[in-house]
């Protein structure tokens, strides 16, 4: 007669254990369709409308990429009520992860995209393949197209001021801002610990 009791426990045991598996794999799967689902909708804001009038593409992504954070919270915040395994730290969680996830796939890809050389080059001889090129006959589409054709300068000027590190002054010139320096020092930093090359942070020495 002993025995039954403790029969009776492990069995309890057990499924207590299948059940918290249960609910981990439910709960894996519930993150990954709200973070593929909230992920298309990010993507489906930049064909939109919606701030438009932002014209530096980090910000707006950036912008986005909260906003859709948030969204994936609230759907995670609605399952919570129908899946009582689902806590407040979940919901929290997927706010974070969403964010921290795209924000670093955002500035790695569409950011390079849009800002890279080697994409604008690369592409340009595909679109041209039946030609051959010079590295000098490169340089010259480059600068005719990208730099001047596309205003490369202007856009990533603008930025800047855009940005606040750079100023217009009252005689129509620009200065460095404090947020520029500060940044600068970030930029010089960066090149120390990782040795890039300096003579993008020291223009004078080189």
């Amino acid at each position: 007669m002993s025995e039954e009791p403790v029969k009776i426990t492990k069995a309890k045991e057990e499924n207590g254990k299948k059940t918290s598996a249960g609910s981990v794999i439910k709960l894996i799967l519930l993150y990954i369709v709200i973070y593929l689902v909230c992920s298309a909708m990010f993507v489906a804001l930049f064909h939109t409308g919606l701030l438009k009038s932002m014209n530096v593409l980090m910000y707006r992504g950036i912008a986005f990429i909260v906003l859709t954070g948030i969204v994936s919270a609230v759907v995670m915040g609605v399952v919570r009520k129908f899946w009582k395994f689902v806590t407040i730290r979940d919901v929290i969680m997927m706010f974070v992860i969403f964010c921290c996830v795209n924000t670093v796939i955002f500035t790695l890809v569409p950011v390079t995209v849009e800002r890279s050389v080697s994409v604008f080059m690369l592409s340009y001889m595909d679109e041209n393949s039946d030609k051959t090129f010079t590295q000098d006959s490169v340089g010259e589409i480059f600068t005719t197209k990208y730099v001047n054709d596309y205003g490369a300068f202007e856009k990533r000027f603008n930025e800047q001021v855009v940005t606040g590190t750079i100023e217009k002054n009252s005689d129509g010139t620009y200065s460095i801002t404090e947020r520029g320096r500060f940044f600068v020092k970030i930029f010089r930093t960066l090149a120390e610990w990782f040795d890039t090359d300096r003579r993008l942070v020291y223009p004078n020495e080189n």
